[in-house]
């Protein structure tokens, strides 16, 4: 089946080939887009910052209609819609995998569950209560405190700019941080875990983290990091990451609380683009323009 595929080399551009994609295997559905979630990492991609990866797998926060169903697929049906992790969203079919789809009740933005589930998988690092600090209070730093929250974690210092309006009304210590020294709360010279969203190294290179805590590594960063610190204090490094083997879990999860309104993300998908104007997403992301979320659509 031929179909129109677009992807970037790493020079803040978007080129689009037609894409002869194979037919869906047994353990496959085919996936007829609808609408993609332009995720920072796909950004950074696009500039170059991030390796670039090859076209068939660039755009992973899918969400579309099942236009076809392998013989040992039994949760979905044609006509289903489906958020997606697999690759590449940036075509207008795809197939995934078993195991990389929720079937989710309407084709709805909020429903771009991806990055949702990430946020979840992010939480499920943090194994017992303790003090955590967040370094980000964007779409993920909300999802992962919502979670943290319905968990019982109590002792949450937030750090960062975005949303003040919601951070405002939850029981979080939240400083606007801007600087790169961290102003600790009172009484506190570290946390249990630090959730890092940030792309910077100096996070990982001072000592913020307590003796037999936790560094969580929520973004992409290049590092120079001497581990000597880590070693002695026992402290663990954790990258979560959609290739975890409980993502599905995850993706699950996020569709049980988004669709109950436990979690709520509409207000986080600011701005949608057509396909056809993708390189305009990317630039406006990366710009600033647009300060939540966006997506593309395909219909």
């Amino acid at each position: 089946m031929k179909v129109k595929l677009f992807y970037t080399t790493g020079k803040s551009d978007i080129q689009e080939i037609i894409w002869d994609k194979p037919e869906p295997t047994e353990t496959q559905i085919e996936v007829q887009n609808i609408m993609t979630g332009v995720c920072s990492s796909d950004v950074a991609m696009f500039t170059g910052d991030f390796p670039t990866l090859p076209k068939q797998i660039q755009g992973h926060e899918g969400l579309g209609k099942v236009t076809k169903v392998g013989s040992l697929i039994e949760e979905v049906s044609v006509g289903d819609f489906v958020a997606t992790r697999g690759e590449p969203a940036f075509a207008d079919y795809y197939n995934v995998n078993s195991g990389e789809f929720v079937r989710v009740p309407k084709a709805d933005p909020k429903y771009i569950l991806e990055p949702v589930a990430c946020g979840i998988n992010i939480a499920n690092a943090l194994t017992d209560v303790g003090s955590v600090a967040i370094i980000g209070t964007g779409f993920l730093a909300r999802v992962v405190h919502s979670e943290l929250k319905r968990r019982n974690f109590t002792d949450i210092t937030v750090y960062g700019k975005a949303y003040p309006e919601y951070w405002s009304k939850q029981k979080v210590k939240h400083i606007e941080h801007v600087a790169h020294h961290l102003e600790m709360p009172i009484g506190k010279n570290g946390f249990d875990y630090f959730v890092d969203f940030s792309s910077q190294p100096h996070y990982m290179q001072n000592d913020y983290v307590n003796e037999n805590g936790m560094y969580i590594v929520a973004a992409e960063k290049k590092v120079d990091l001497d581990l000597s610190k880590y070693l002695w204090k026992n402290i663990t490094i954790k990258c979560p990451s959609p290739r975890d083997t409980q993502f599905y879990n995850c993706m699950r999860l996020a569709r049980e609380l988004v669709a109950s309104g436990s979690l709520k993300v509409d207000d986080m998908w600011c701005n949608s683009y057509n396909r056809d104007d993708a390189k305009t997403a990317f630039k406006n992301r990366l710009n600033g323009v647009d300060k939540g979320r966006t997506y593309l659509t395909w219909q």
